[in-house]
Formats: structure tokens, C-alpha cells, sequence
């Protein structure tokens, strides 16, 4: 499958899960929210590693666990700034394609064009006209930052052993690590986590889907490239927002930032 309408995919599936966070969190908390998420879609990821995993390097099973580190923690990040300020905290959040892009070309070797570079501005541009309401949020810069590191973690793993065995093992470590750290401070109960996990079951399966579709199309095309049209996840969430939420204040003026999201998605998507 086309890796643009996989990174599409992911930005829609996205959307719909993380919809659910700003609810979800004031209830369970960050600690515990992040890991039954990262529990649920890990063994949902079992089936997709079970015929493709073989023996890796020292240095696969470092990256991973570095990746799969980073990505819990940026969800866990996300959820801290959405119990504080939701829509600053996810506008800033979706700032990573500026520093993916300019990451992949300095680690990575990506290739940075014009059209990519303009893409991307477009893309963060939109995202903070669409959802930013004027008050910083360092939850949401940090989990774009801690995102990019992830992502390129990623990225330089999945050349060895394919994305459906890396990415069940970065979910593993980073529902452990969340686990761990939430008994540690008393924040995580076992009995609570399972039914936390069954609680947040369509989550789970929204957000296991998303993830096939990212790492998908990680394997196929640069990290840069996937982490801008994965942002399609904003114009979804501002339309459900309209449509499902009743939040209909102000939207001509976010929709001037759905369209700056969609003429940057255009130009990344134009390079294929």
C-alpha cells in the first residue's frame, strides 16, 4: 500500500483516539492513561511480529528501547498538558514536522527540499492557528520534541528488522516503564490497570491502528515526509470538534488553519 495513504491513515486513526485523552486523563491520570494505552496496543501488535522476528543487533535492542522509551514518554506528556490546557498543549504538540525534518537531514541523511521545508512550516503553521489559544504550554512543545527523537529512533531500527517487530517491542518497553514508574509513586494499582485497559478498549484498538499505519509507512518513505502527513490528524479533530463537540466558535478563522494543514500536506505529499 501506498505509504501516503498509510501516514493519512494514521493521522486520521489518530485523531479519533486522542480525541478521547482530554476526558479520559481528568479521571485516570496521566501515569495510568499512558499505560494501559501502551499495554493494549502492544499485545495487539503480537500477531503482526510473531512470523517476522528473528535475531537483532546489540544496537537494535538499544534504539528500541530508546524509541520505545520516548514514545510512551511523549504520551505521557500529551496527557500531563491535556488535564491543563488541552488545545494549547495539542497545537504545540503537532509541532514536530519542523524539527523532524531538520533532524532527519542533520542525523539521518534525509534529503530537506524546498517543497518539504514549505510543507512542514505550512503544517506547523496551521496547527498553531487551528488550536493554539494564546497561553504556552512546555507539555506540548516537549512532546513534540521528545516525538521527533522517537521517530528518528525509529526510523534508523526499522531498517533492520522491519516495523511490526519494532514497534511491538518499543510499546512493551514503554508500557513497562510507564508501570513501573506508576507503582513507584503510588500512582498505578494491578487492579486498576486491567480495568483500565478494558476501559479504554476502543482507544486501544483506534490507537493500534494508527500505529500499524505510521510504522508502515515509516518503513516505506523518510521520517520527515510521515510526520507532516500524519498531521492530518488536526483537520480531522477540528471537524469533529465542529460536528460532534459543538464547538463552533470562531470557524472561519480555524479553518483558515485546516487550510494552511491541507496545502502542507499537498506539497509534502507532491514530492513522491
Amino acid at each position: 500500500m501506498n505509504w501516503i495513504l498509510l501516514s493519512l491513515g494514521s493521522g486520521v486513526f489518530n485523531a479519533f483516539w486522542t480525541s478521547g485523552i482530554k476526558k479520559k486523563v481528568q479521571v485516570e491520570g496521566a501515569v495510568v492513561f499512558t499505560a494501559s494505552l501502551r499495554w493494549g496496543v502492544a499485545f495487539l501488535l503480537v500477531p503482526f511480529t510473531w512470523s517476522q522476528w528473528h535475531a537483532f543487533s546489540w544496537k537494535w535492542w538499544a534504539a528500541g528501547t530508546f524509541s520505545g522509551m520516548l514514545e510512551s514518554l511523549s504520551v505521557w506528556t500529551l496527557a500531563r498538558g491535556a488535564r491543563r490546557d488541552y488545545y494549547s498543549t495539542y497545537a504545540l504538540s503537532n509541532t514536530t514536522p519542523f524539527f523532524t525534518v531538520l533532524a532527519a537531514a542533520w542525523l539521518l541523511g534525509e534529503t530537506l527540499t524546498l517543497p518539504l521545508a514549505l510543507g512542514s512550516l505550512f503544517v506547523v503553521a496551521g496547527a498553531l492557528w487551528l488550536f493554539w489559544r494564546g497561553h504556552w504550554s512546555w507539555w506540548g512543545f516537549w512532546t513534540a520534541v521528545i516525538g521527533t527523537g522517537s521517530g528518528l529512533a525509529s526510523k534508523w531500527v526499522i531498517a533492520e528488522s522491519g516495523w511490526a517487530p519494532h514497534a511491538c517491542f518499543a510499546f512493551f518497553v514503554g508500557a513497562t516503564a510507564s508501570t513501573v514508574s506508576g507503582f513507584w509513586t503510588g500512582q498505578i494499582q494491578a487492579s486498576g490497570l486491567a480495568r483500565n485497559v478494558h476501559r479504554n478498549a476502543l482507544l486501544i484498538l483506534l490507537s493500534g491502528v494508527a500505529t500499524v499505519c505510521y510504522y508502515s509507512a515509516l518503513n516505506l518513505a523518510p521520517v520527515g515526509r510521515v510526520s507532516a502527513l500524519v498531521r492530518i490528524n488536526m483537520v480531522v479533530g477540528f471537524l469533529l470538534s465542529i460536528y460532534l463537540l459543538g464547538e463552533r466558535d470562531r470557524i472561519a478563522s480555524r479553518a483558515v488553519g485546516a487550510l494552511l494543514i491541507l496545502a502542507g500536506l499537498v506539497l509534502v505529499a507532491r514530492m513522491s
